[in-house]
């Protein structure tokens, strides 16, 4: 038996609520766009994209923005923008969703028409870069004078991490004698550098914030890493506790030493040297013959001291 649409008066063999598939379809949309607008803003020179508040680079960021913009109001298989055109201003973006709004309506395309306000402003990282802002600093100092070779190291280490972070920053790197201030607009980097010089050798690394402006959760804070090297390997001398010692080796934050005295060989950890003002003093070392064996003669001075198999 057929019957008549309510709305076109058109015979059919479906009614749903009285309508034929058709108006169906007309008098129930398949999606709807929840807000007047969509904001897009990117950051023209990283291409960060604002997304909830944040900074993210991810191509997926514009797509998202504007399927969350729609309210599905029956079944949907797909969705897809077909058109979109990103210039200053106000845009359209034409969304094709899929799907259907009942059991009996086979799936559909239907499209809907978004509007997008697009525009580009510095992101706070790009910002701080261009106006030279200094939000981090990590101090490299060591317990001896830094050699030439441990310095360049050490810039290796920090050209390394900033080529490989693609939003770097605003990056300085002073040499002031004693050692190196990296000043950094990126903290998460400035953690990274200073992190990546404590596993290469032996080092402490502490950290702590500092308010530069604002307060509650505007507050901007400036982070200060001090890493304090002990670039002493096997075969180092130095003098420790008015001791000379030669470095055995270095393991879980303690280094084994040998006086050359007493030739009594004790641990002594990290910290200890640290605190310890340890020095380097001037000497020769060198392969020697003694009671027919090789040893390692080491003079410091007027002192001499000759240690067997250890050469």
């Amino acid at each position: 038996m057929r019957r008549v649409c309510a709305l076109c008066g058109r015979e059919t063999d479906i009614l749903i609520e009285g309508l034929c598939p058709d108006c169906y379809r007309k008098t129930h949309p398949l999606v709807r766009v929840k807000r007047d607008f969509v904001g897009i803003v990117r950051c023209p020179s990283c291409g960060a994209m604002l997304y909830r508040g944040r900074w993210v680079r991810d191509p997926r960021v514009i797509e998202k923005l504007i399927l969350e913009s729609l309210e599905y109001m029956g079944r949907v298989t797909n969705t897809s923008i077909e058109t979109l055109s990103l210039r200053p201003g106000l845009n359209t973006a034409v969304v094709r969703v899929r799907g259907s709004v009942h059991d009996l309506i086979s799936d559909y395309d239907e499209e809907v028409q978004v509007k997008v306000r697009y525009s580009e402003e510095l992101c706070p990282r790009c910002r701080d870069m261009v106006n030279e802002r200094e939000r981090a600093v990590v101090q490299v100092r060591s317990v001896i004078p830094m050699s030439g070779q441990l310095k360049k190291l050490i810039i290796d280490m920090v050209r390394k991490e900033t080529i490989r972070d693609e939003r770097s920053g605003f990056l300085k790197v002073e040499d002031v004698g004693e050692g190196f201030d990296i000043k950094l607009s990126d903290q998460g980097l400035a953690r990274t550098i200073a992190y990546k010089i404590h596993k290469a050798m032996p080092s402490r690394v502490t950290e702590s914030q500092s308010v530069v402006r604002g307060r509650g959760d505007k507050v901007v804070t400036k982070l200060n890493i001090s890493v304090v090297l002990v670039p002493l390997t096997r075969g180092s001398i130095i003098i420790y506790s008015n001791k000379p010692y030669y470095v055995l080796s270095y393991s879980q934050s303690t280094f084994r030493l040998m006086e050359l005295s007493s030739r009594e060989v004790v641990n002594v950890r990290l910290s200890d040297i640290i605190r310890g003002n340890v020095t380097v003093p001037s000497y020769e070392a060198r392969c020697v013959e003694n009671q027919g064996l090789k040893a390692l003669e080491i003079v410091i001075g007027s002192d001499r001291y000759v240690l067997n198999g250890m050469c």
